[in-house]
């Protein structure tokens, strides 16, 4: 990434995080990238970095006069580059589940793919007992009004998060 980021999910591709620096109470506060942007969406915030450079408040006197900044994380480090990539695995492997759990009441969606994610997903939860359940949703739930694989997909983002797996804004 070359110069300021356009929104916040451009600091995903650097493994970023924001900074709030206060002039006038000299307070530092570092942002988990994540949170901001589920924070910001669930009040109805833009994630444009020029709003997001304008409306960040101090966390101790709650002034606006403060300097945001993107942190950008060290790509040379091994065990940062071993986060990220289990990181981006799961996270692809929650984008496979998402796309299956809204196509599930329409056909059937119990393919490689969706086992595939799955099996991905079982080492960062503690039991399997959910992703079972999300299986068994979807080879049931084809025809029914409400689909139930949506219950489940929420479920298992709600043990990764609990986990304090990084898990994306999108599947929060």
């Amino acid at each position: 990434m070359v110069g300021l980021p356009k929104t916040l999910q451009d600091l995903r591709r650097v493994e970023g995080a924001v900074r709030v620096t206060c002039r006038a109470c000299k307070a530092v506060k570092q942002h988990d990238l994540e949170e901001l942007i589920l924070d910001r969406r669930s009040r109805r915030l833009s994630t444009e970095w020029e709003a997001v450079r304008h409306t960040m408040m101090c966390h101790e006197c709650g002034g606006k006069d403060t300097r945001v900044n993107g942190v950008p994380f060290s790509q040379s480090d091994p065990e940062r580059r071993a986060i990220r990539s289990r990181a981006l695995l799961m996270n692809l492997a929650l984008a496979v589940l998402d796309d299956a759990s809204r196509r599930a009441r329409d056909e059937d969606v119990c393919v490689p793919a969706t086992r595939l994610a799955l099996r991905v997903l079982r080492p960062y939860l503690p039991d399997r007992e959910l992703l079972v359940t999300f299986w068994t949703e979807a080879a049931t739930g084809r025809g029914k009004p409400y689909a139930p694989t949506l219950q489940a997909m929420r479920w298992i983002v709600t043990k990764l998060v609990d986990a304090g797996h990084p898990v994306w804004a999108e599947f929060r």
